[in-house]
């Protein structure tokens, strides 16, 4: 079971692509150094029309804030709430009662009880569920394996997922996650398909309504990537600021600081959609009914009128704000718990001494459209 629970893509061989600028967004997102890209969209393009995209780019910090803020942008197209691929199964059923998916009516009575649930964990119960895991996978997973298992297996044990079911749980999970992404193959459709019944059982066999067990499969797949991310880029940043590394070792207070400025400095999750529910202005610029934006947060998260002096990695920063969480009506319940994971997860391979042990050199990224997720030689 553990050989199937992750396939993981392979680091590639390292290019030296370092001279040549992405040629859009998407691009930046596994690019070795998406910044100086992206600093210039903000300062010369804060949001425009990318033709070789189809959507519409925000990448200042007023941008996108006005995207998440506009009433008539939607998390997902207006004639496709679900995805065409899922429709009529288990895992487009799913998808329709995500709280995170939808907008309206649904979305304003369910998001309560979404972030309810997500209060329901203290800092403590999350920082000892994530030293459970990380003593539990790190004798049996490679660096890229631990990372993309470890936050699903937290968020497990979190809502209790009895240990003989573990396992077959968070594959079920990966299941669903890959079955959901675009251009995902008729094969993924189908075991994710099967995956999402499955983890519908687990949560309706808890009393749960159809509802509350689709948002519970939610706290799980949506720790699958961007937390796992947060982690690569954690290990990195402890890498290349010692001194700061040094001091966030001193106390969970310290490494939930240095990670959350990871989070800031790094954005593992670069960007994420909005689509116009009807034709709009936003910014300035008409936007057509139908039509995506392209909200660019690693870029907002640089912008100084955000943060002082953004470039500058500083763990202690103060008043420090990031966007990588998303703002608004749609602003993520869990953004405490996955930094917490992280802290805790390098903490305790820190204080073991285990750190160097896993992860070996950085090896690229894995190519993904909106998440910076890197990857480590084997």
């Amino acid at each position: 079971m553990i050989a199937k629970l992750l396939m993981l893509d392979k680091p590639e061989a390292r290019k030296d692509t370092c001279a040549m600028p992405p040629k859009h967004a998407i691009e930046a997102v596994t690019h070795p150094d998406p910044q100086p890209y992206y600093r210039s969209l903000r300062h010369e393009r804060p949001l425009f029309f990318d033709e070789a995209l189809g959507l519409w780019v925000a990448s200042s910090h007023s941008a996108v804030s006005a995207a998440f803020a506009h009433p008539d942008l939607r998390v997902r197209p207006p004639a496709e709430p679900v995805p065409t691929a899922l429709l009529g199964t288990p895992a487009g059923e799913v998808f329709a009662q995500l709280v995170r998916m939808t907008d309206g009516d649904f979305h304003t009575a369910h998001k309560p009880a979404v972030e309810e649930g997500a209060r329901r964990w203290t800092l403590a119960g999350v920082a000892r569920a994530a030293q459970a895991a990380t003593d539990d996978l790190q004798e049996r997973s490679d660096a890229n394996a631990f990372m993309a298992r470890l936050p699903v297996q937290v968020m497990a044990r979190l809502l209790e997922v009895p240990q003989d079911q573990r396992e077959a749980t968070c594959l079920s999970v990966q299941q669903f996650v890959a079955c959901i992404a675009p251009g995902a193959s008729a094969q993924a459709v189908r075991e994710g398909a099967q995956a999402a019944a499955a983890l519908m059982a687990q949560g309706q066999a808890l009393g749960l309504s159809p509802v509350q067990a689709a948002n519970r499969i939610a706290f799980m797949q949506q720790a699958l990537d961007a937390t796992a991310a947060l982690l690569g880029h954690t290990v990195l940043m402890l890498r290349q600021e010692p001194m700061q590394a040094a001091a966030a070792d001193a106390s969970a207070e310290s490494m939930r600081a240095f990670v959350a400025e990871v989070e800031r400095y790094c954005s593992p999750t670069q960007n994420t959609r909005r689509f116009a529910g009807e034709a709009l202005v936003l910014h300035g610029q008409p936007v057509a009914q139908g039509q995506g934006v392209l909200l660019v947060l690693a870029s907002a998260n640089r912008d100084d009128s955000l943060n002082p002096d953004p470039d500058r990695f500083d763990a202690q920063r103060s008043g420090r704000r990031s966007m990588g969480f998303g703002e608004g009506r749609h602003g993520c319940p869990g953004a405490a718990i996955a930094i917490e994971i992280v802290a805790a997860c390098a903490r305790r391979l820190r204080t073991t001494g285990q750190f160097d042990s896993i992860f070996g050199a950085q090896a690229g990224f894995r190519p993904l459209a909106n998440i910076r997720a890197p990857l480590f030689a084997f």
